[in-house]
């Protein structure tokens, strides 16, 4: 409907009911009627993916709690008369560890109606099967962050809900200071994890945050030092050279920065931020998952019965947990200090 309004001295006011079709429309005149169109396609560049987590093993978990073992030592031998042999009886050492699986769930409700209306017009017919993709992937996007970060302090005796981060299971740490070569303080890293005489630690790669990769790069420029080139998941990425071979150095958006105290570090002057750079060996880090025997380690999705409101109701769920096998020898983390 459309008109004009009495306004209170009654007289009469330039304002107007205008209905909604010709609020609808982007110009009415004559000869032309001109209403809104849009583009098929929806511009989506949103993540959805994780790089980490497609590194990593995966595998079914033997119950929950998950368990395996760990040796820490062989027998040791001795030195003896070789006249009077007298040997003594050792033993390999060896603890078992337990980890406790976790639970993360996303829910998308598509009304009836309004996925017929969306169905008959035509334009975004894919709309309701994308939603859905993404319920799962918005499970994917959530742990991806929680790999590194999740806030639980043990595996064996939860505190929390989300997963025990790698940043607070790896506990192999050192800090780059202001001023100090990050080239130089990763490769000593990986020097005094490969000088181990008890372990064969054996690193595949380096996670850094992109903004500490710029930091890094600008110091090879201005030091004249060549960077390798190496292909990681099908993307080239700069590799340094270390006492462990050339390990590619892969950015994460998710793996944080840091102003405060954190993950066993001390908090950074003012002006200051710590980005983190994980030093891992790649097959000592799994994510048990439960599936019910399916071999699946993706998230699950199960679509509820219609209620009686006709909406359809999904809800994807993923059973796993992270687990850094050695995380005191066999990883480090090494906090960058730069600007932020």
């Amino acid at each position: 409907m459309s008109g004009t309004f009495q306004a209170a001295g009654g007289g009469t006011s330039g304002a107007q009911f205008v209905d909604a079709m010709q609020a609808a429309a982007d110009f009415l005149g004559t000869g032309a009627i001109e209403i809104n169109a849009y583009e098929t396609e929806i511009l989506d560049i949103v993540r959805r993916e994780s790089v980490f987590r497609q590194r990593i093993d995966e595998r079914p978990a033997t119950g929950h709690p998950h368990r395996y073992f760990e040796q820490l030592a062989i027998g040791t031998g001795a030195f003896s008369d070789p006249r009077n042999l007298s040997p003594t009886p050792s033993s390999p050492t060896r603890v078992e560890r337990p980890a406790m699986i976790k639970a993360l769930t996303n829910q998308v409700n598509l009304t009836l109606f309004d996925v017929m209306v969306t169905q008959q017009q035509g334009i975004f017919s894919g709309l309701e099967a994308k939603d859905i993709e993404d319920c799962i992937n918005g499970i994917i996007v959530t742990a991806a962050s929680a790999y590194w970060t999740g806030t639980d302090t043990s595996l064996a005796a939860p505190t929390t809900m989300q997963y025990m981060g790698v940043l607070s299971q790896v506990n192999l740490q050192s800090t780059i200071a202001p001023g100090s070569s990050i080239i130089d303080g990763l490769k000593n890293m990986v020097a005094r994890m490969m000088a181990n005489v008890v372990f064969k630690p054996r690193p595949t790669g380096i996670y850094i945050n992109p903004v500490l990769g710029h930091y890094l790069d600008t110091e090879a420029k201005a030091t004249n030092i060549q960077l390798q080139t190496t292909v990681v998941a099908g993307v080239t990425v700069s590799a340094i050279n270390t006492q462990a071979g050339p390990l590619p150095l892969i950015p994460d958006p998710y793996l944080p920065t840091a102003t405060t105290s954190g993950y066993g570090f001390a908090a950074p002057g003012a002006g200051y931020g710590n980005y983190f750079a994980v030093i891992t060996t790649e097959k000592l880090i799994e994510r048990p998952y439960i599936d019910g025997g399916k071999g699946n380690p993706n998230p699950q999705l199960f679509r509820l019965g219609l209620q009686n409101t006709l909406q359809g109701q999904y809800v994807g769920v993923q059973f796993d947990t992270i687990i850094v096998k050695a995380p005191s020898y066999a990883h480090a983390v090494v906090a960058v200090q730069r600007p932020q």
